[in-house]
């Protein structure tokens, strides 16, 4: 069982993976029959999907956070550990939106997340002084302007109140703390700790010596 358990871990990632194929074949036999807001759902879950799997080279953004930030060498955990929290909400979080499209914050919540992956690489262009981008920043472009066409395509064909941006918003901010805590107590860590690391690299990052 132990074994088992050290197995779906490591690979994580594939088993992911899987789960995403699952889907588009579900939706390759029902596409006629399914609604807008599914068939973004989808394109924005091939984005993330392939967005991780470009992360996983040498210097990614999660290895800058977990080393110039936190002083943890990714290098000593366990392989998969670090994305087994990922995983869980990228699966989780897709396959509701795509159940239930109906609930048109749910697809918002993850044209957020798109935005903000785009955001948060080129951010750390500029945080980690890096002279070239970092393994995801391609696909965190491509994903965000992605995400852009979705907006205008829902605006265009979908009527919806504008406050289900804010549950959107909301959804995401709750299940993106949920995953932190998961993804801190997987690699041995804290929120708190990450906090106070995080506070400590923005002081030396503009620092009057910096």
């Amino acid at each position: 069982m132990k074994k088992l358990g050290l197995f779906l871990l490591k690979n994580n990632i594939h088993l992911m993976t899987l789960i995403f194929i699952a889907w588009v074949v579900w939706v390759g036999f029902n596409w006629t029959e399914l609604v807008l807001v599914q068939k973004l759902v989808l394109g924005l879950y091939a984005w993330l999907i392939i967005h991780e799997y470009e992360e996983g080279y040498k210097n990614r953004f999660l290895d800058l956070m977990l080393g110039r930030v936190m002083g943890i060498d990714h290098r000593t955990l366990t392989p998969g550990t670090a994305h087994l929290a990922q995983a869980l909400y990228i699966t989780i979080t897709f396959s509701l939106a795509i159940v239930f499209p109906n609930q048109l914050w749910m697809c918002f919540s993850l044209i957020i997340l798109c935005l903000f992956e785009g955001l948060i690489h080129n951010w750390g262009i500029f945080m980690f002084r890096l002279k070239r981008v970092s393994p995801g920043w391609w696909t965190a472009i491509g994903m965000a302007t992605y995400a852009i066409w979705a907006i205008v395509k829902i605006n265009q064909t979908v009527e919806y109140n504008g406050i289900l941006w804010l549950w959107g918003l909301l959804y995401f901010f709750v299940c993106f703390i949920m995953m932190e805590v998961v993804f801190q107590s997987l690699i041995g860590s804290s929120p708190s700790r990450m906090k106070n690391a995080f506070k400590t690299f923005i002081k030396q990052r503009f620092g009057k010596n910096s």
